[in-house]
């Protein structure tokens, strides 16, 4: 995750809970109209969501690295190579313990 998609992860996260918390203390001990903190609540949860989505788009979702850069590509490359050089190798390494095999068995009978 980048840090801006983790920064408005926070800031919905923060949106969505603090705020409605917030809202429940002022009714309680500031004698705020609960009417306007359930309305100010659920626009706080309203928007938390949008910034969610905003973010997750921002975030997980919203870069497509298909392609790899060159220097990857190259290394990728170099790796073929490399892997299939050592299959070349085995081959070889197999065809000799066949013929090991072949006259081992020639010289026991």
């Amino acid at each position: 995750m980048s840090r801006t998609s983790g920064d408005i992860t926070i800031i919905s996260v923060f949106m969505g809970t603090v705020v409605p918390v917030a809202c429940i203390y002022a009714v309680i001990n500031y004698g705020l109209n609960s009417v306007t903190a359930a309305v100010i609540s659920i626009a706080a949860i309203v928007l938390a969501g949008g910034v969610a989505v905003v973010g997750i788009v921002l975030g997980p979702l919203g870069h497509s690295d298909d392609g790899f850069s060159r220097a990857e590509r190259d290394r990728l490359r170099a790796m073929r190579v490399h892997q299939k050089a050592t299959l070349e190798e085995l081959d070889d390494i197999i065809e000799v313990l066949g013929e090991i095999r072949d006259i081992l068995k020639s010289v026991e009978e």
